[in-house]
């Protein structure tokens, strides 16, 4: 499903604050697996979905999807085939926009945009039904500008209109990392819905290592642009916080204690 294979990418080349942010990464998922990517701040974690989706180009590597190569495919190309959902509940939607007017653009993503009068009575009614399955009364605010609502909500609106056109890969980038724990809670649960009822191949970046045992059912680990733990399984399910950590402190040291090598 979604093959990356030696991605190289570094920021600002040639420049005192050059940043080699990939460093050779390469992964496979197999189509509607649900990956937890953990790691440092730097760790490339969201360069690497940054690069699936087309926001960044890759300096080498090859990145294919059901085996198309999309390594040099704009975002727009890309659309149709991964759909995302960002940390900031305000990212990802319009806010002087209505309910009803972003779920209308989350459906042609991938399509050729022209002009278009207002939302159908057919595409409402779809709106309201699906909105109606989270709970919030949201599906009697269709005409409610998006930006009235809370984060929660607004990230429960933005998982629905990641699932509104078909696609094959959901990249979820911290999406719950700026709400409460409650809310929290109930965003995690409405993406495994989701992620199971769309059967999507899902990343999801996090930095709890809680989350990244209980969700989904691979763990990936990078470190300075490459993947240092790949864990799922037998040996996943054995694991716990504490031995996650240790095997991230263990890691960190051994990758500080490689650098120092290289730069003596």
């Amino acid at each position: 499903m979604l093959s990356a294979q030696d991605l190289f990418i570094t920021f600002n080349p040639g420049t005192p604050i050059e940043t080699r942010a990939l460093r050779g990464m390469s992964l496979e998922i197999p189509a509607g697996q649900f990956v937890t990517v953990i790691g440092s701040n730097g760790a490339g974690k969201s360069t690497f979905l940054n690069a699936i989706s087309g926001d960044i180009g890759v300096d080498t590597g090859r990145i294919a999807i059901d085996g198309l190569d999309v390594t040099r495919s704009p975002v727009w190309e890309r659309a149709e085939r991964v759909s995302r959902v960002f940390q900031d509940p305000m990212a990802g939607t319009c806010e002087d926009l209505t309910i009803e007017e972003n779920m209308a653009l989350a459906q042609q993503r991938g399509t050729r945009r022209g002009l278009r009068g207002a939302v159908k009575q057919a595409e409402r009614a779809m709106y309201r039904e699906r909105l109606s399955t989270l709970g919030l009364g949201l599906e009697n605010r269709l005409t409610d500008r998006i930006g009235l609502l809370s984060g929660g909500q607004r990230q429960a609106v933005s998982l629905l209109m990641a699932a509104l056109q078909p696609s094959r890969i959901l990249l979820l980038d911290e999406h719950t990392a700026a709400l409460d724990p409650r809310t929290a809670d109930f965003v995690l649960q409405l993406t495994a819905r989701i992620v199971q009822e769309n059967k999507l191949t899902t990343m999801m970046v996090t930095h709890s290592m809680r989350q990244a045992l209980d969700v989904g059912e691979r763990t990936v680990m990078l470190h300075q642009g490459q993947v240092v733990l790949d864990v799922s399984g037998e040996e996943r399910a054995r694991l716990d916080v504490p031995d996650l950590l240790k095997m991230f402190e263990k890691v960190r040291g051994e990758k500080l204690a490689d650098d120092a090598l290289l730069l003596g």
